[in-house]
């Protein structure tokens, strides 16, 4: 699913990752460890696990291909996290199968009506009564002698009409809703009808990830987490290198990615 976002806290403003340069420079500033190699692998593989050909990972039990082992980067997240997709999303479509293969210690893929433990959790959802997320951090963490009560952030990946059945499953509906704002996303994949805050839905972890370093751990982010955009960016430059940016159409209502 995509994350709508339309305004920025005001108090953290200036932390935000907004997307305003040329899309060369999409990611400048990150550190995002070099994925060249991904080029060189020729054909697919099978995974270990399903027997499924795959090339670069598997998309069903979540694991790097054997060309991959032990070349790409592993991420832990001070936040477990927690994707809920619903059984008819395509898999191989989503950026939600990037949190599991970059960080396995730390994301688990659920598939409804399947539901993650939802003690001490949030939904990440921009539904109208939502919070704006930095918000939410600076509200609780006052609330709570500067502790951060939740340990867990649930993300839903599914088409709109599918994600608001999820969302009011009797175990989701009661947990606290809040929406990153001010963001624009880097998706290459057009998506009708949504504007340009709607983001993928790997964007939108790492959005609440670095928020969350930036509020509760340490206001001088340094990177740490990056690399959850290791397979984004990559898909990313392919994609700019197939077609012409000019012609996406998800690229239309975004001059700056035409260039």
């Amino acid at each position: 699913m995509d994350m709508d976002n339309s305004r920025l806290s005001e108090g953290m403003k200036n932390t935000l990752r907004v997307v305003t340069n040329a899309p060369f420079h999409a990611f400048k500033g990150m550190k995002i460890e070099d994925a060249s190699f991904l080029d060189d692998i020729d054909g697919r593989t099978k995974c270990p696990n399903c027997c499924k050909s795959r090339k670069f990972f598997c998309y069903t039990c979540y694991i790097p291909m054997p060309p991959l082992e032990n070349r790409i980067p592993q991420i832990k997240l001070p936040l477990e996290v927690a994707i809920v997709k619903h059984p008819q999303e395509i898999d191989g479509k989503s950026t939600a199968t990037h949190g599991p293969i970059l960080a396995p210690e730390s994301v688990e893929v659920y598939s409804y009506p399947n539901l993650p433990d939802t003690q001490k959790s949030i939904l990440v959802f921009p539904s109208k009564d939502a919070e704006d997320l930095c918000d939410f951090f600076e509200r609780t963490k006052s609330e709570n002698d500067g502790i951060f009560p939740f340990e867990r952030v649930i993300f839903i990946d599914s088409t709109w009409n599918q994600t608001y059945r999820i969302c009011n499953d009797p175990k989701l509906s009661g947990l606290p809703r809040v929406k990153l704002n001010g963001i624009e996303s880097l998706f290459w994949r057009y998506q009708r009808g949504n504007p340009v805050t709607h983001l993928a839905t790997i964007e939108a972890i790492y959005h609440v990830i670095v928020l969350y370093h930036k509020a509760l751990i340490n206001p001088d982010y340094e990177g740490d987490y990056d690399n959850l955009l290791y397979f984004f960016k990559y898909f990313f430059n392919k994609i700019r290198n197939i077609y012409d940016p000019k012609k996406l159409k998800s690229y239309a209502t975004r001059p700056y990615l035409q260039e």
